[in-house]
């Protein structure tokens, strides 16, 4: 081992240093070492006995050592604490809940099919009949469904030595084994809800295409922009894949203005092979929305047309420049289809990087995910950064609206409502919202163990009133996924509700080839070995789904309500006020952030005191005359 020259020479230069302190004329070891010095010398120790193995001699050794020799010096024990750890989460609770079968003809082939009838009477016969009378012949519809079994593994390897050298500290290659392992159920887990084929024959998912262009307009404010700015501006569409939620498991890493978009990348296989990989992403829209701030307008709003399937929007955009690809920059990630521009993009990549033309949206080795099938089939709803509704009775509109719409047309209800970690706490404060000043539910303050107050509350479950079960209603329980994109909230049916029906499931997964392990030939000094499974997951009630995007923070606009007179619910001007504070002011940088925060927690008091005080209700009518303005100015006036 070679050592480390100016590290010895530090050490060195540290150790005399610290030994003259030590010896100083007058130090407890200069006095000790006189008295260890044989008699002869003006020491105490006859000459006789002056050896090494006297004591006063091994007391003089021992302070010696202490002084000369540090711990940073090197020579100290290494305190390695064994097994390795795993520290990462393996939170997988659909795959984990949805049953798996096996084959159940001679063979599997490489595809899943099953027929189903959709419509018992799809000729409409009526059921009177006229006395001694037969009817005409009903004739039901007929449905052939077909899934493509799709493959899934990871590989990897181990060399001789890596094992060797982990005895007596750790198993690697056991532990390499449990790591592959994991990282298939998680990219399992992740393909499970948001995996997404494309359109070819056999796949049932879709593909965003390019990106509709964006439309622009003036918002009223100051910011880096200033006066007199060209912004041009294009956007690219992602899907829940590829935002890649959590971190863990998406087709690449999780996108951001810093580290740009990866558009797709040729992978490397361990047997020789490659494969492109598609990185969730549309083609971007053509560069359009040109626009020029004045001093009263000095940002620009830049929004689309919400897109089925996308869960994330990356905005382009550059100021002075001419209207092409080339010429703008990544500047923003939104969960929206908006975003208002007050500054020079501050990402590097250009909108012209390579892939960026193409649909990237899709990847032909996913199977359909549950996402992918509400999407496709079930009630699709994006709001656009915009608040939940609370109707003050611990309900909430959206929802509400969602399960009506599922009961009205299945007669179903979902067994789940999951969510991303920011959609639960919107739809938590929305519950608990009442208009009426107080809260809709009496919170008691639990006590711990040592009799001190225990904070916080969490909602965990939706009364839903549109069920036939005996009790009149249902809870369905609210539940939080970390690979859920920011913004999304998914309705999960897991009952079946046509119990006639003889589906072995509402959603299973049909395995071709269930979970198995390859120790592959050796060939070098090295185990390599793979974890893989063969299957694909098969929905037969797809339709009776529900999907809502683009969810922002709960946000209740308490003095709209009163300086305006209307109803904090169902107001025009409330409710236009509250979708450009949430959408448009909101994004404008920390101090409305900071002033929307505290909005929503104090709000409800300042307006009780705004109601009863014509002054404070005179000098905030002038503040929402000024929001409702620039609310109209991007959506529109409202309609008397």
């Amino acid at each position: 081992m070679r050592i480390d020259q100016p590290l010895y020479k530090a050490n060195v230069v540290e150790a005399r240093a610290n030994l003259a302190k030590q010896m100083a004329p007058g130090s407890p070891l200069d006095e000790l070492m006189k008295k260890a010095m044989p008699t002869t010398m003006g020491g105490t120790i006859p000459p006789k006995e002056w050896k090494l193995d006297h004591p006063l001699i091994k007391a003089v050794g021992r302070q010696l050592i202490k002084a000369g020799l540090t711990t940073a010096t090197g020579f100290n024990f290494f305190d390695l604490r064994g097994p390795a750890y795993f520290l990462f989460p393996l939170l997988t609770p659909f795959i984990q809940s949805i049953p798996r079968m096996g084959r159940v003809n001679a063979g599997v082939g490489t595809a899943a099919h099953w027929k189903a009838t959709r419509n018992p009477n799809s000729t409409f016969v009526y059921a009177g009949l006229l006395e001694g009378q037969r009817n005409a012949i009903a004739t039901p519809n007929e449905v052939d469904y077909l899934a493509t079994y799709k493959e899934l593994g990871m590989d990897a390897g181990e060399t001789f030595t890596a094992q060797f050298a982990g005895e007596g500290y750790t198993d690697n290659l056991a532990d390499e084994h449990f790591r592959n392992l994991a990282r298939l159920r998680l990219q399992e887990e992740m393909m499970t809800l948001w995996g997404n084929s494309g359109t070819a024959a056999g796949n049932l998912g879709y593909a965003l295409g390019q990106a509709p262009n964006v439309t622009a307009a003036l918002a009223v404010g100051t910011g880096v922009l200033g006066t007199g700015a060209n912004v041009v501006a294009a956007v690219v569409a992602i899907t829940p894949f590829g935002m890649n939620p959590g971190g863990q498991a998406g087709y690449a890493a999780p996108p951001s203005v810093a580290n740009g978009l990866t558009t797709n990348y040729l992978r490397q296989n361990a047997d020789g092979t490659t494969t492109n990989v598609s990185c969730g992403l549309s083609a971007i829209s053509n560069v359009a929305a040109i626009v020029t701030t004045n001093s009263t307008f000095q940002t620009v709003a830049v929004s689309v047309p919400a897109v089925k399937g996308a869960v994330g929007y990356a905005w382009f955009w550059g100021v002075n420049v001419a209207a092409a690809t080339g010429n703008i920059k990544l500047g923003a990630i939104t969960a929206w289809p908006s975003y208002t521009i007050s500054a020079v993009a501050t990402g590097t990549q250009l909108g012209n990087a390579a892939g960026l033309n193409v649909d990237n949206s899709f990847q032909a080795t996913d199977f359909d995910g549950l996402g992918t099938y509400a999407f496709q089939n079930g009630f699709w709803t994006d709001m656009n950064g915009g608040s939940f509704t609370a109707a003050g009775n611990g309900q909430v509109k959206e929802i509400e609206t969602d399960l009506q719409n599922l009961w009205n047309n299945y007669q179903a209800q979902p067994d789940e409502i999951w969510v991303s970690a920011d959609v639960r706490a919107s739809l938590e404060s929305a519950i608990v919202y009442s208009s009426t000043g107080t809260n809709s539910y009496i919170f008691p303050y639990t006590r711990d163990e040592q009799g001190g107050l225990m904070g916080g509350f969490m909602v965990t479950a939706y009364k839903s009133k549109y069920s036939i079960n005996p009790e009149g209603g249902a809870a369905i329980p609210v539940r939080l996924h970390p690979m859920f994109p920011q913004g999304t909230l998914f309705y999960n049916i897991k009952t079946n509700p046509y119990p006639h029906s003889r589906i072995p499931a509402v959603a299973a997964f049909l395995t071709q080839r269930d979970y198995y392990a390859i120790e592959w030939p050796i060939v070098t000094r090295q185990w390599t070995f793979g974890t893989y499974v063969q299957e694909v997951l098969a929905h037969y009630l797809p339709w009776v789904s529900a999907i809502r995007t683009g969810i922002g923070p709960f946000v209740p606009c308490y003095i709209a309500a009163v300086v305006f007179g209307e109803s904090f619910f169902t107001g025009p001007r409330v409710n236009l006020v509250r979708k450009w504070l949430v959408n448009d002011w909101q994004k404008t940088g920390p101090f409305a952030k900071l002033v929307m925060a505290l909005y929503s927690t104090y709000g409800e008091r300042v307006a009780k005191r705004v109601e009863k005080s014509p002054l404070l209700k005179r000098v905030f009518r002038k503040v929402f005359d000024r929001a409702l303005a620039r609310a109209e100015a991007k959506y529109g006036a409202v309609k008397a």
